[in-house]
Protein backbone atom coordinates (compact mmCIF):
# COMPACT_ATOMS: atom_id res chain seq x y z
CA UNK A 1 0.00 0.00 0.00
CA UNK A 2 3.13 2.13 0.18
CA UNK A 3 3.14 3.70 -3.82
CA UNK A 4 -1.04 4.86 -4.13
CA UNK A 5 -0.86 6.77 -0.67
CA UNK A 6 1.98 8.89 -1.60
CA UNK A 7 1.90 8.65 -5.62
CA UNK A 8 -2.01 9.89 -5.32
CA UNK A 9 -0.51 13.21 -4.03
CA UNK A 10 2.24 13.39 -6.70
CA UNK A 11 -0.15 13.53 -9.22
CA UNK A 12 -2.32 15.39 -8.06
CA UNK A 13 0.44 18.31 -7.64
CA UNK A 14 1.60 17.49 -11.44
CA UNK A 15 -1.95 18.02 -12.72
CA UNK A 16 -2.12 21.48 -10.63
CA UNK A 17 1.38 22.30 -12.20
CA UNK A 18 -0.14 22.10 -15.56
CA UNK A 19 -2.72 24.50 -14.37
CA UNK A 20 -0.53 27.23 -12.59
CA UNK A 21 2.68 26.53 -14.92
CA UNK A 22 4.63 24.99 -11.50
CA UNK A 23 8.02 23.81 -11.55
CA UNK A 24 8.74 19.87 -11.59
CA UNK A 25 11.51 19.39 -8.97
CA UNK A 26 14.58 17.07 -10.05
CA UNK A 27 16.35 17.60 -6.65
CA UNK A 28 18.54 14.67 -4.90
CA UNK A 29 16.50 13.01 -2.54
CA UNK A 30 13.90 15.19 -3.57
CA UNK A 31 11.09 15.25 -6.28
CA UNK A 32 7.69 17.15 -6.68
CA UNK A 33 5.91 20.21 -7.77
CA UNK A 34 6.00 23.89 -6.59
CA UNK A 35 2.90 25.49 -8.27
CA UNK A 36 2.21 28.29 -5.71
CA UNK A 37 3.60 31.24 -3.75
CA UNK A 38 1.23 30.82 -1.30
CA UNK A 39 -0.55 27.16 -0.89
CA UNK A 40 1.45 25.02 0.99
CA UNK A 41 -0.34 21.85 -0.10
CA UNK A 42 -0.19 22.95 -3.67
CA UNK A 43 3.48 22.53 -3.49
CA UNK A 44 4.54 18.98 -2.66
CA UNK A 45 7.54 17.03 -2.62
CA UNK A 46 8.43 13.62 -1.86
CA UNK A 47 12.12 12.29 -0.39
CA UNK A 48 13.73 9.08 -2.12
CA UNK A 49 16.41 9.56 0.66
CA UNK A 50 17.20 11.59 4.00
CA UNK A 51 16.07 15.17 3.86
CA UNK A 52 17.29 18.06 6.26
CA UNK A 53 14.78 20.69 6.75
CA UNK A 54 17.14 23.31 5.38
CA UNK A 55 17.44 21.01 1.60
CA UNK A 56 13.71 21.26 2.30
CA UNK A 57 13.32 25.00 2.18
CA UNK A 58 16.11 25.54 -0.72
CA UNK A 59 14.20 22.90 -3.06
CA UNK A 60 11.02 25.07 -2.43
CA UNK A 61 12.54 28.12 -3.21
CA UNK A 62 11.77 29.57 -0.06
CA UNK A 63 7.98 28.55 -0.61
CA UNK A 64 5.53 26.96 1.79
CA UNK A 65 5.04 23.48 1.23
CA UNK A 66 4.44 19.47 1.71
CA UNK A 67 7.60 17.88 2.38
CA UNK A 68 7.05 13.69 2.46
CA UNK A 69 9.97 11.93 4.22
CA UNK A 70 10.96 8.69 3.73
CA UNK A 71 12.02 7.95 7.98
CA UNK A 72 10.94 9.23 11.83
CA UNK A 73 11.61 11.19 13.86
CA UNK A 74 9.48 13.63 11.68
CA UNK A 75 8.14 17.17 12.86
CA UNK A 76 4.62 15.58 11.98
CA UNK A 77 3.49 12.51 10.95
CA UNK A 78 0.05 11.38 9.27
CA UNK A 79 -1.62 8.52 8.82
CA UNK A 80 -1.87 6.74 6.01
CA UNK A 81 -5.49 5.06 4.97
CA UNK A 82 -7.88 3.54 2.92
CA UNK A 83 -11.58 2.32 2.87
CA UNK A 84 -14.08 0.56 0.35
CA UNK A 85 -16.27 3.37 -1.40
CA UNK A 86 -19.60 0.56 -1.07
CA UNK A 87 -18.79 1.51 2.76
CA UNK A 88 -22.21 1.77 4.81
CA UNK A 89 -24.24 4.67 4.66
CA UNK A 90 -23.47 7.48 7.59
CA UNK A 91 -26.27 8.52 9.88
CA UNK A 92 -27.99 11.59 8.61
CA UNK A 93 -26.71 14.57 9.83
CA UNK A 94 -28.67 18.46 9.90
CA UNK A 95 -26.70 19.45 7.40
CA UNK A 96 -26.54 20.25 3.36
CA UNK A 97 -23.52 19.28 1.69
CA UNK A 98 -23.16 21.51 -1.99
CA UNK A 99 -20.61 20.31 -4.39
CA UNK A 100 -18.81 24.03 -5.23
CA UNK A 101 -19.39 25.77 -8.50
CA UNK A 102 -19.39 28.98 -8.67
CA UNK A 103 -16.89 31.46 -8.06
CA UNK A 104 -18.94 32.04 -4.78
CA UNK A 105 -18.59 28.90 -3.40
CA UNK A 106 -14.92 28.61 -4.10
CA UNK A 107 -14.46 31.73 -2.09
CA UNK A 108 -16.84 30.24 0.94
CA UNK A 109 -14.67 26.76 0.61
CA UNK A 110 -11.13 28.27 0.68
CA UNK A 111 -12.49 30.46 3.68
CA UNK A 112 -12.92 27.78 5.72
CA UNK A 113 -10.38 25.84 4.45
CA UNK A 114 -7.94 28.97 5.52
CA UNK A 115 -9.58 29.10 8.77
CA UNK A 116 -9.35 25.61 9.78
CA UNK A 117 -5.86 24.66 7.98
CA UNK A 118 -4.27 27.61 8.50
CA UNK A 119 -3.52 28.67 4.83
CA UNK A 120 -3.01 31.33 3.25
CA UNK A 121 -5.73 33.66 2.08
CA UNK A 122 -3.64 35.07 -1.09
CA UNK A 123 -4.41 31.34 -2.46
CA UNK A 124 -7.67 32.03 -3.34
CA UNK A 125 -6.66 33.04 -6.68
CA UNK A 126 -4.87 29.68 -7.47
CA UNK A 127 -7.71 27.63 -6.48
CA UNK A 128 -10.23 28.94 -8.59
CA UNK A 129 -7.72 28.53 -11.58
CA UNK A 130 -7.46 24.38 -9.97
CA UNK A 131 -11.19 24.11 -9.65
CA UNK A 132 -12.17 25.43 -13.17
CA UNK A 133 -9.10 23.79 -14.88
CA UNK A 134 -9.86 20.05 -12.98
CA UNK A 135 -13.69 20.77 -11.75
CA UNK A 136 -16.43 20.06 -12.74
CA UNK A 137 -16.58 22.63 -15.52
CA UNK A 138 -12.97 21.04 -16.61
CA UNK A 139 -11.58 18.03 -16.99
CA UNK A 140 -14.10 16.47 -13.79
CA UNK A 141 -11.19 14.93 -11.96
CA UNK A 142 -11.41 17.10 -8.70
CA UNK A 143 -14.44 17.91 -7.07
CA UNK A 144 -14.88 20.05 -4.05
CA UNK A 145 -17.67 20.28 -1.66
CA UNK A 146 -18.92 22.68 1.36
CA UNK A 147 -21.58 21.34 4.35
CA UNK A 148 -24.29 24.04 4.98
CA UNK A 149 -26.04 23.75 8.57
CA UNK A 150 -28.45 26.83 8.48
CA UNK A 151 -27.62 28.04 5.35
CA UNK A 152 -24.15 28.72 6.70
CA UNK A 153 -20.56 27.30 5.64
CA UNK A 154 -19.50 24.75 7.97
CA UNK A 155 -17.07 22.28 6.75
CA UNK A 156 -15.21 21.36 3.51
CA UNK A 157 -14.15 18.63 1.44
CA UNK A 158 -12.59 17.31 -1.60
CA UNK A 159 -11.91 14.46 -3.74
CA UNK A 160 -9.58 13.71 -6.96
CA UNK A 161 -10.00 10.77 -9.01
CA UNK A 162 -6.63 9.21 -10.32
CA UNK A 163 -6.10 5.59 -11.85
CA UNK A 164 -8.76 3.65 -9.81
CA UNK A 165 -8.43 5.52 -6.81
CA UNK A 166 -10.55 8.51 -4.99
CA UNK A 167 -7.94 10.45 -2.77
CA UNK A 168 -9.70 12.64 -0.10
CA UNK A 169 -7.96 16.04 1.05
CA UNK A 170 -8.65 19.46 2.27
CA UNK A 171 -11.40 18.04 5.06
CA UNK A 172 -11.84 20.41 7.58
CA UNK A 173 -14.72 21.84 9.84
CA UNK A 174 -15.02 24.83 12.04
CA UNK A 175 -14.25 24.57 15.54
CA UNK A 176 -17.44 25.86 16.83
CA UNK A 177 -19.81 23.08 14.12
CA UNK A 178 -17.85 20.14 15.14
CA UNK A 179 -19.17 16.60 16.69
CA UNK A 180 -21.92 16.71 14.31
CA UNK A 181 -20.80 14.46 11.35
CA UNK A 182 -20.09 16.95 8.77
CA UNK A 183 -17.02 15.12 8.39
CA UNK A 184 -18.49 11.89 8.52
CA UNK A 185 -21.13 13.35 5.57
CA UNK A 186 -18.46 14.58 3.44
CA UNK A 187 -16.75 11.66 3.31
CA UNK A 188 -20.21 9.80 2.01
CA UNK A 189 -20.67 12.38 -0.16
CA UNK A 190 -17.15 11.81 -2.30
CA UNK A 191 -17.79 8.15 -1.80
CA UNK A 192 -20.52 8.32 -3.62
CA UNK A 193 -19.19 10.48 -6.51
CA UNK A 194 -16.48 7.77 -6.90
CA UNK A 195 -18.75 5.12 -7.13
CA UNK A 196 -20.79 7.29 -9.59
CA UNK A 197 -17.53 6.88 -11.88
CA UNK A 198 -16.65 3.58 -10.99
CA UNK A 199 -14.08 3.73 -8.67
CA UNK A 200 -14.20 1.48 -5.66
CA UNK A 201 -11.34 2.58 -3.70
CA UNK A 202 -10.56 5.53 -1.62
CA UNK A 203 -7.51 6.40 0.49
CA UNK A 204 -6.21 10.01 2.44
CA UNK A 205 -3.69 11.06 4.65
CA UNK A 206 -5.08 11.50 8.10
CA UNK A 207 -3.86 14.47 10.38
CA UNK A 208 -3.80 12.54 14.57
CA UNK A 209 -6.73 14.50 15.47
CA UNK A 210 -8.51 13.04 12.27
CA UNK A 211 -7.47 9.47 12.28
CA UNK A 212 -10.35 8.25 14.37
CA UNK A 213 -13.08 10.12 12.90
CA UNK A 214 -11.91 8.19 9.35
CA UNK A 215 -12.05 5.43 11.49
CA UNK A 216 -15.41 5.56 12.32
CA UNK A 217 -16.17 6.11 8.65
CA UNK A 218 -14.86 2.98 7.63
CA UNK A 219 -11.05 3.31 6.80
CA UNK A 220 -8.34 1.04 7.93
CA UNK A 221 -5.02 2.29 8.86
CA UNK A 222 -2.14 1.25 6.51
CA UNK A 223 1.30 2.60 7.39
CA UNK A 224 2.40 6.26 9.10
CA UNK A 225 3.77 8.96 6.79
CA UNK A 226 6.31 11.47 7.38
CA UNK A 227 5.66 14.19 7.10
CA UNK A 228 7.93 18.24 7.10
CA UNK A 229 5.38 20.97 6.65
CA UNK A 230 7.93 24.10 5.47
CA UNK A 231 6.12 27.67 6.02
Amino acid sequence: MAAPLLDHPRQLTESVARVLDGRAVEHEHLTGFVNSRFDAFLNQLFASGSVAPREAAAALEGRPGFVWLIEEPAPLVMYGMTAATGAPLVAPVDAEIRQVRSHADIDAWHEIYCEVLGADARGRGDWHAVHEALGPGGEGSLVLYVAHVDGSPAATGGVYFDQGWAGLYCFATRERMRGRGLASALVHASHEAARARGIERALLQATPMGRPVYAAAGYREERPLPLLRSR
